[in-house]
Order: structure tokens, then sequence, then C-alpha cells
């Protein structure tokens, strides 16, 4: 059996699209004994259950009295039963309300934004005070945080060791191990896409070694695609309980996996894969990309779809793969997919009608780095021949293109409820630095068209990138937050992140260009996926800190959080649900 695992954490909303673009590939070339589990909406529903979580409040019980028999306390255990404490005293005031708000937004309470609201605080408070048997380490309803650096494989091996703080070995081995391991299991694959996902997904991958070693364990995501030549390089640790990576694209690798752990077993024939053989690591180069238009619609049968928090169903599609534009100096997306490539548009519609029937979802999330204006005018025009009734969001790049004959409009009209910017910045000289190819007038007539038709809008933002000076950041924050008409816009959300200098990015081959005199990482950072730099031009890294917590807190006064903000999936349904009233007056007017 093909056991495929997606791991904690990622935003509850929807599934992710990686599992469910592997099963389909899989079933499609005959490989049908696959099972696939989304362990990251799993856990979350577990530990937001009274029920399930029992064993855990007696366990708080049972450690305040052990420390409350001790004569003298360390400073790490007072900090401990001081949190427990706490812990004891909010379980017991939540116990009667947790599992309440989880069916709350579940149902149609998840559109009364007060409610919304307070279901999340209830969960998130509740997490908090479920695990503080693991204290310090915590998990909120969309990450967590541990002493362990996921960054270093030594860290994360270390984390294994320290199950009272590890709250992913004990989990994951009381609740979940036992049923995996009562399947005829010959690979498990393990999805790490985020760095949230490293310690949980690697920790899987040792639980299952220790039990059953002779399944072969296999890990794939971006993440690992960025650290090819540390795995090769270094002999990392990791190879002592996973048995392969998959880097880049992964559904023929997988498949011709398959194919060879069940017939002569000659991994030199599998595509995009990272091996140990005789001591050595092996890497199976050239590194092979997928014909998108050869890929079957995703399959997500076999995941809890009732579990994820809310009414309506979002599920995540695919347009295309890497960036058409390939050129931003901070971006390391065409390092993780080689070259772009895209699905006809024709595709990618029977992919909407399909999913849309099997089941029962109307509202769609482009996972795109940036969707190409052409396919897109294809897409909307044929979704709307063929009225498919459905609301979508998709992330886009800038273009003069996108304003002319009349293409917003036609989004609007094939479902477009909202589009994602990677805005960066509003300053021409940054925009220039960046290589983004975007001129500020392009910004302001996409912006204008937008709030006429009610196309909703999100921007993404950078503090600090090199050579940017704070006139400069404030450029772009004063452009949102200057502008009334923009902030009151339905659906309207921006987010400001810190500057970020990641593996396989640009900037990393001539970082001169931009004044950076120096990268480094903590040699025990062996999974690190950026730089820490120096640099002689524009703010330093104390200054774009200061700048960053300063404007954060700013851009937060304006711009609320939620929904929008906290999940754009959330956003979506949320534009969609109050906007049906109007939406068919609104499209008359574009008739």
């Amino acid at each position: 059996m093909i056991y495929l695992v997606f791991p904690t954490s990622w935003h509850p909303s929807q599934p992710y699209l990686s599992l469910p673009s592997l099963k389909a590939f899989l079933n499609m070339h005959g490989v049908h004994d696959v099972i696939q589990r989304d362990l990251a909406i799993e856990l979350l529903n577990d530990l937001c259950t009274w029920e399930k979580t029992k064993p855990l409040y007696e366990r708080i019980i049972r450690e305040l009295n052990e420390l409350s028999s001790k004569p003298r306390l360390t400073q790490e255990e007072g900090e401990k039963f001081n949190k427990l404490r706490e812990a004891e005293e909010i379980v017991m005031a939540l116990k009667d309300q947790i599992d309440a708000a989880v069916a709350s937004q579940r149902s149609q309470e998840f559109y009364e934004i007060d409610q919304y609201m307070e279901n999340l605080k209830i969960m998130d408070v509740w997490l908090d005070n479920i695990l503080a048997p693991y204290y310090p380490s915590q998990l909120t309803v969309i990450g967590s945080q541990m002493r362990f650096s996921p960054y270093s494989s030594k860290e994360v091996i270390d984390s294994f060791k320290h199950p009272e703080e590890n709250f992913f070995y004990d989990l994951y081995q009381q609740w979940y191990l036992p049923d995996i391991l009562k399947e005829d299991i010959d690979i498990l694959g393990i999805s790490i896409t985020s760095v949230e996902q490293i310690i949980s997904g690697l920790t899987l991958a040792y639980l299952v070694k220790q039990h059953r070693p002779e399944i072969h364990i296999t890990v794939g995501g971006s993440v690992f695609t960025k650290l090819v030549d540390r795995l090769e390089s270094q002999g990392s640790h990791l190879f002592d309980f996973v048995d392969s990576f998959v880097v880049h694209e992964g559904e023929t690798p997988l498949l011709r996996l398959v194919e060879q752990l069940r017939g002569d077993g000659d991994l030199t024939k599998v595509p995009n894969l990272i091996y140990k053989k005789d001591g050595e690591v092996k890497v199976n180069r050239p590194f092979a990309k997928e014909e998108l238009n050869a890929l079957p619609t995703p399959d997500f049968d076999g995941l809890p779809l009732d579990f994820y928090l809310s009414p309506e169903r979002v599920l995540p599609v695919m347009g295309s793969r890497g960036c058409y534009w390939e050129q931003c100096a901070f971006c390391s997306i065409p390092f993780d997919h080689m070259t772009f490539h895209v699905r006809y548009a024709e595709n990618v519609v029977n992919d909407f009608k399909t999913l849309q029937e099997k089941y029962n979802c109307n509202n769609f999330f482009f996972t795109d780095e940036a969707l190409p204006i052409n396919f897109l005018r294809t897409f909307a025009a044929k979704i709307i021949e063929q009225k498919v009734d459905v609301q979508w969001t998709g992330e886009l790049k800038f273009e003069k293109s996108l304003l002319k004959d009349d293409r917003m409009d036609l989004l609007y009209k094939s479902g477009c409820r909202k589009l994602i910017f990677g805005l960066e910045s509003y300053n021409q000289r940054v925009l220039d630095s960046m290589k983004k190819g975007v001129e500020l007038s392009w910004v302001d007539e996409t912006a204008e068209r937008c709030m006429k038709l009610g196309i909703a809008m999100h921007f993404y933002l950078i503090c600090g990138f090199p050579t940017e000076t704070r006139e400069e950041v404030m450029d772009s924050i004063n452009f949102v937050l200057n502008n009334q008409r923009l902030l009151d816009s339905p659906g309207f959300s921006a987010i400001l992140s810190q500057f970020d200098l990641e593996r396989g990015a640009p900037i990393e081959n001539a970082p001169q260009e931009w004044g950076i005199s120096k990268l480094y990482t903590p040699p025990e950072h062996d999974l690190s996926l950026g730089y820490s730099y120096e640099t002689s031009i524009g703010m330093n890294a104390e200054e774009t800190n200061e700048l960053y917590q300063e404007l954060i807190e700013k851009l937060g006064r304006e711009v609320m959080t939620f929904p929008h903000n906290y999940s754009l999936s959330d956003g979506l349904l949320y534009l969609a649900y109050h906007q049906k009233h109007s939406l068919t007056e609104r499209l008359g007017t574009l008739a």
C-alpha cells in the first residue's frame, strides 16, 4: 500500500493540493492501493474535542500534583507549574465551549464576524492550555512553536528524545501510529511544504521507521527541494530514518519509485530522487518536470472534507507551475519549479466542473504563484460559455495587459471575487531594484478597476528589501493607509512581511548588486532555507526590524485581520456570501 500523509500545520479552511494530485496520478497509472491522510486537520480536530482530550486534562492535574509535592522547584519547573495551574482553570472554563466553537465554524455562524472571531479565539486559547503538559511548546490553529529549531537537523532529531515537549511525537504515537502500522504499507510518502511541517513530518517518519524499518519512507515538498546541495554534500543524519527525498515535481518520480520498489529496485531510474546507497548520497539528475496537460483532476477521496473549518468547501486547483516572469530578485519560486509551464484552460475548466460535481464545491483557490493573463482570459471565457457557477481567487502579477479589452470584467463574470497581488512596494525605484517589471500606473489603474467592479484585493508588501530606505517603505504603507476607498472596499487585505533572503533567489548569485557584502548561515542550521546578511546600502537589520514592528501595528489598526487577512479562503467565502444578493445586479451592469 502507498500511504500518503500531510503533517501539521496548515490553514484549516481547505486541504493542500499535493496529496490529491499524487493520488490521482497514481490511480490514473493503475496504482490503486493509495491512502491519503491530512494529519494537520485530523490533529486539530481531535485536539479541539473535549472527549478526546480528557486524558490530557488528567495529565495536567497529575503533573500539577507531582510538582506541588516537591519541596523546591527549578526555574523551569516553576514556569511549567504556573502554566499548568493556569491551564487547569481555563480548560474547565472552556470544556463546554470548545466543541461548540468548532461546530459553529462549520455552520452558517461562520458568516457572523463576531462569532467567527470568538470561535478562533476559543480554539487558540484551548490549544494553548490543553497542551500545557508539553510546555514550553505551543500549538495554535495555524502554527506551532517549540524550542527546537526546524532549521537544524540535530535539533529536530533531538526533539524525538523529548516527547514531554514534542507533542507531535507523543500524540502521533498515541492517536495515529497504531492505525498506520496496522496497514500493509510498503511506501510511506510525507509531504513537507513549509517550515512549520519539518518537525511534525520528520517526527512521523522517525516513529514509523522505529516500528517498521522495512517501509520505504520518502519525503517530498518544496522545503527539501531547496536543500538538495545540503543533503548531497553533508550526508544528513535524516537518512537514518528517511529512505529518500523527492525534489521538484513529484508525480512521475513517485510513480517510478513505486514501480522500482515493487519491481527491479533500481532507484537510478527514479527521476528527482535523492537517496543513500553504500554510504554515499545519490542525486538523480537531470531533474524532470511534469507535462501538466497529462495530469488528471486531483482526487480528494479519503480526506476528511467535513473536518475543515468552514461551512462550505474550498478546494485548491492549479493552472500553472512556476512563474512566467522568473526575474524578481528576491524570489526562489523559479528555483523550486525549474521552468514555468501551464495547463490548458480547457483542462482547468474541466477540473472545476469535475470537482464541483463530485465534492459539491463551488469555491476554488488557485495555487499558482502568478496566473498568466492569457490563460485567465481563455479560462474565464470558457467558464462563462459553459455556465459553470463558481467563485474563485488567485494570485496575479500586476500587468498592463490585464487592463486591456475589459479583461477584468470577464474575470468578475467568471466568478473571480478576489485577486491576490505581490505588490511588494509602491516605490518605482524599489520595484525596479526588485526587477518586478511593474509600473506604478498599472497598480493604480488595476486597483481602481477592481474597486469599480467589486473584485476584492490582497496586497503582499515587503519591508527591508536591500537598498530600501525608511521613506521608500513608507511609500508602500501610505499607499494603503491614505487610500480610504481602498481600505473601505469589501474584502481588502494586506500583509507586510520582513524581507528574507531565500536560498535559490537571484539575489543570492550577485549580492553585491544590492550592497550585500556577506551571506552567512549558522553552520548548525543545515536545514536553513535562507541567509543572514550584511548590507552597506539602505537600512540595516536593526533599523528594518524596528520599522517592521512599528508598521505591522500601524497596518493592523486599519486593515482588519479577520477574516480576510487571516485566511484568503475564508475571505473568499465571506465575499461570495455577502455579495450574493447584489450579484445579479452587478453582473447585469457588465452584460
